[in-house]
């Protein structure tokens, strides 16, 4: 297949590239100038050089591909419409089109499981998205994939956590630690997103692996010396970002699984010792 990426250098993206062009395919990336493309050009990827407002006036560009992969998270006062700008550039074209949203637009669950079929209760920070996922669902042909957090790699949102206890300093975790996050490993979800592009698997699709364990267990894993932070002493720092840190929710993923035959193996939990070896081999962060 030809398929066309945005966010091809960053955490997600780039190891969607890697999974893609291992599989055979040929890989185009939207890709700023001032990026680094190295790895990319080195795996095979075709750099189109531009960012996510140069999508409309890349019509010509575009015909060509197979499908859409849009990973890319704008940050940015033009988060929203930079999102929504590729979505229309995208979904104009007669291609298979696959976006990322992810879990947040669910909110906290608490000890209910929401699956694929379940209303959104997006958290503040995310209370755009459903209405995009709306937009490109519209032609029942497209999908929408929401991962969990991610793990694995270099890490992200998990990368203060190792490089801690690296340092044998306390972890620190906001709130009590009781909460739940919906998680997946990296590796596990790139294989996801080739999956649904090469059976063009329509709907929305949730990537989450079988971690059920709180915040506090997840971090012990990796040090016994844990600090909490109240979640109101870092809201002026954080803003709404601070209601996705101490979410609590439990997802659901097994529609998903039983249409593409994906199987995710690891779990937070049950694959610290290689997420070591791959923080350190990415140069720990």
């Amino acid at each position: 297949m030809r398929i066309f990426m945005t966010g091809a250098t960053g955490y997600i993206g780039s190891a969607v590239a890697a999974e893609l062009r291992q599989r055979g395919h040929e890989v185009a990336a939207l890709v700023r100038p001032d990026s680094e493309t190295g790895a990319l050009r080195d795996r095979g990827v075709v750099i189109v050089a531009g960012d996510l407002a140069d999508l409309p006036s890349l019509g010509d560009t575009l015909a060509g591909y197979d499908a859409f992969i849009h990973t890319a998270q704008a940050h940015s006062d033009a988060t929203v419409a930079l999102d929504r700008g590729a979505i229309d550039a995208f979904t104009s074209h007669d291609a298979f089109v696959l976006y990322t949203s992810g879990v947040w637009v669910l909110g906290n669950t608490f000890d209910a499981v929401a699956d694929e079929s379940s209303p959104v209760n997006p958290l503040s920070l995310v209370a755009w998205r459903p209405a995009h996922e709306e937009a490109v669902l519209r032609s029942g042909k497209n999908a929408v994939l929401r991962p969990g957090c991610v793990y694995g790699g270099k890490q992200s949102l998990l990368a203060d956590w190792f490089a801690a206890a690296d340092r044998d300093e306390p972890i620190r975790i906001v709130g009590d630690g009781k909460n739940r996050w919906a998680m997946v490993h990296l590796e596990e979800l790139a294989e996801l997103y080739a999956m649904i592009v090469e059976q063009r698997v329509a709907g929305i699709l949730h990537g989450i692996d079988d971690t059920r364990d709180s915040l506090e267990l997840c971090a012990q894993t990796l040090s016994d010396s844990i600090e909490y932070t109240p979640a109101d002493e870092v809201r002026p720092k954080f803003g709404p970002f601070v209601d996705a840190l101490i979410v609590d929710q439990q997802i659901s993923s097994e529609a998903t699984r039983e249409k593409v035959g994906w199987t995710p193996r690891r779990t937070f939990t049950n694959s610290v010792d290689a997420q070591w070896a791959e923080w350190r081999r990415a140069g720990r962060g």
